[in-house]
């Protein structure tokens, strides 16, 4: 029998939330593997849940809406849970819940597109995020070590900035802009499809410059570029999501 895909991850979430008992805190610690995720509760509710290669949760962090992707800097054990765009909410927590979880929002005008990345010294965190007034795609800037206050931003040089990732050299973000331009005023409504502009952009963290962008050619324009991996060769896989009928 055929899964589509939406149904797939939905069932995964809700087994994901349901999965009992939760464990104590410090229990986590000494399973073999621990994965965070995003989820739906079964009662309809939202949280973020840190569970064992079993599926066992350990940790439990609710969310006022639904969240998307997590940033983590596993060296310090800290991590960023991202509201689903247009998102005007994150959470900082640390994985061994030593801390109360903390709540931070972009600046006004701003709204984040569901994905994050650390410095390798965690020090900073970068966000894809979107000008709501111009529809420019930007990476805000926070101080992580600083109660995630905002630092700055600069331009994702394209637009709908989805996942932004740091590469191997400690000062390369890979940054997927999607191409789609949308009004949060309507939700997650795309505006003027046949206008797409999918590109992979690698910036420099440092300065914001641009060093390289590559877009797609006009048969492949409503690939929506979406999300990334770093291969161990150096090389950028990015996974798209088609925008045609």
């Amino acid at each position: 029998m055929a899964i589509d895909r939406r149904r797939f991850l939905v069932g995964s979430a809700l087994a994901l939330a349901s999965a009992k008992p939760v464990f104590a805190v410090d229990d986590w610690r000494r399973e073999a593997a621990v994965f965070v995720s995003a989820c739906r509760r079964p009662d309809g509710d939202y949280a973020i849940v840190l569970v064992t290669s079993d599926g066992r949760i350990v940790r439990e962090i609710a969310l006022s809406a639904r969240g998307h992707d997590i940033a983590i800097h596993r060296a310090s054990g800290r991590a960023v849970a991202f509201a689903r765009r247009p998102g005007f909410f994150a959470v900082a927590f640390d994985l061994e819940g030593k801390r109360a979880p903390r709540l931070f929002a972009p600046e006004a005008g701003r709204h984040f597109f569901g994905h994050g990345a650390f410095s390798p010294d965690g020090r900073l965190l970068y966000t894809s995020e979107h000008d709501i007034e111009t529809g420019a795609g930007l990476i805000g800037i926070y101080d992580a070590a600083g109660g995630f206050r905002r630092e700055g931003e600069f331009l994702s040089h394209g637009v709908g900035p989805h996942e932004a990732i740091l590469l191997a050299d400690g000062r390369t973000l890979a940054v997927a802009n999607g191409g789609i331009a949308s009004d949060p005023a309507s939700g997650r409504e795309a505006i003027d499809l046949p206008a797409m502009e999918p590109s992979l952009a690698f910036i420099d963290a440092a300065t914001g410059e641009l060093r390289a962008k590559h877009e797609l050619s006009s048969d492949l324009k409503l690939l929506s570029i979406r999300h990334l991996a770093a291969g161990a060769r150096g090389e950028v896989w990015f996974g798209c999501q088609w925008q045609g009928g």
